[in-house]
């Protein structure tokens, strides 16, 4: 297994400035961290803006978009049933995403987006979480 790119002191680092509000390019340039590697790593741990505390997500636009000239496909409320449900009944998120033809990285971005999404609702005093 190769080595880790960032230690343990960065990423905490990284989702302590994250919750303070700075942004994720901020970050990255003040920890020699791409981007991509800031925003996946605050994700993974749960590091939120101050600003989009509280705040719940609205999904607009295409279902399908381009990315560096891939297709991109958002994930529907069925798929999201469906990694909740395996989720909860314990599957791994390499059998999540096998079952839903979607990458494995994908699935766990989408996995630790979920969960976000419900501590967010707990946090607002939602019962529906």
């Amino acid at each position: 297994m190769p080595p880790r790119k960032y230690t343990d002191d960065q990423l905490t680092e990284a989702a302590d400035l994250r919750e303070i509000g700075l942004s994720h390019a901020a970050i990255a340039c003040r920890l020699d961290m791409s981007v991509g590697a800031v925003s996946w790593h605050c994700l993974r741990l749960g590091a939120d803006s101050p600003n989009t505390r509280g705040k719940m997500p609205v999904s607009r636009g295409p279902m399908v978009c381009t990315r560096s000239g891939y297709n991109v496909r958002k994930f529907t409320a069925a798929e999201d049933a469906t990694i909740l449900a395996m989720d909860l009944a314990g599957a791994t998120t390499a059998t999540i995403a096998r079952a839903l033809g979607r990458p494995w990285n994908s699935t766990r971005g989408r996995q630790m987006t979920l969960a976000r999404h419900a501590a967010r609702r707990e946090e607002a005093g939602d019962d529906d979480a």
